[in-house]
């Protein structure tokens, strides 16, 4: 299943994130679930939190990306913002 291109991240207080995909489609999504995992804890990080980067239809942190989430999650997984 092809899902929608991601076209802007930013983000927001309480480790969420507003998603922008293809067509205006906004959506909310948040990591608070991952942060008990070890390779989410830099995220914890407000700074590093919000130096965020989209890339391969994904949002990446760190110089290597070395914390990234799959295309999938980001959309299945988030709340459509509605009047966005």
């Amino acid at each position: 299943m092809l899902i929608p291109q991601l076209t802007q991240a930013i983000p927001q207080p309480n480790f969420s994130i507003k998603l922008e995909f293809d067509h205006k489609i906004w959506k909310s999504f948040s990591i608070l679930p991952y942060l008990n995992y070890p390779v989410f804890k830099p995220l914890l990080n407000e700074m590093f939190f919000r130096n965020l980067k989209l890339k391969h239809n994904t949002i990446v942190w760190g110089q290597d990306e070395m914390i990234d989430f799959d295309p999938y999650t980001l959309w299945f997984e988030s709340v459509v913002i509605e009047g966005d």
